[in-house]
């Protein structure tokens, strides 16, 4: 096999998570965080690097959520930085994402072909939006007219709209790169919900391990979709063999 820039990216990605893994079960949490953040940088570099095509607004969600990830670990004692500058970054990057879900999709056929889809998703959304903040105001500390509620309110909205766009960016177009995506965000999102109810209801630590094994899951969709980016872009610089 020959060694590409691609396959050496993969391999660190692969060393990486053993080392999260081996973090996790014998609690090194340095080990862990620290070889954590660097995984996203090297998700970056593969899209950024080694693809020929790039959607700035889906680059933007890789690169916010790098340094997100950096900023929390980093910065973990400082509020101001490690918790607020962390979760309206975080937001920017879901917003991004958004973007570039709805960017190329046709809002009259959207309305016109999945009008069933999306008033289940509307009903699910707000059902799952007031459990998410009702979790939240199961600690004491926070009120709702406090900053940090009405921030973590957008925050929960945003990673909803993520969800439902993706599901309905698969349907509109019914490709193993949306359902890829769709993918990504399922798991992302979940992942989400879980650190809601990690750092709101209940510090247990199996919920950390769940929340770590979505967001690698769903980052590991996000790996796929971007090989397939990759090796499909060096098929159409490549000349045809007969």
């Amino acid at each position: 096999m020959k060694l590409t820039k691609f396959n050496v990216v993969s391999m660190c990605l692969v060393i990486l998570v053993l080392f999260i893994m081996t973090g996790r079960i014998f609690d090194m949490p340095i080990m862990s965080d620290y070889s954590w953040i660097f995984v996203f940088p090297l998700f970056a570099y593969l899209y950024y690097g080694l693809t020929k095509e790039h959607n700035h607004f889906f680059g933007f969600f890789l690169i916010g959520f790098s340094i997100v990830e950096m900023l929390k670990i980093v910065f973990s004692g400082n509020e101001l930085i490690g918790v607020y500058g962390a979760n309206y970054l975080i937001i920017a990057t879901y917003l991004s994402l958004i973007i570039f879900l709805v960017k190329d999709l046709e809002i009259k056929k959207i309305f016109k072909d999945f009008k069933l889809p999306m008033i289940v998703l509307v009903v699910f959304n707000v059902y799952i939006i007031y459990a998410l903040n009702e979790m939240i105001l199961e600690d004491p500390k926070v009120e709702t007219s406090s900053l940090e509620f009405v921030t973590n309110v957008i925050y929960n909205v945003f990673i909803q709209l993520v969800l439902s766009l993706a599901l309905i960016h698969y349907l509109y177009h019914q490709t193993k790169q949306s359902l890829l995506l769709f993918l990504a965000s399922v798991c992302i999102v979940f992942s989400e919900m879980v650190q809601v109810a990690y750092l709101f209801i209940s510090s247990e630590q199996i919920l950390e391990i769940i929340y770590s094994m979505l967001m690698g899951l769903g980052f590991y969709f996000l790996y796929v979709y971007i090989k397939i980016r990759h090796f499909d872009s060096y098929k159409t610089e490549s000349p045809a063999i007969v």
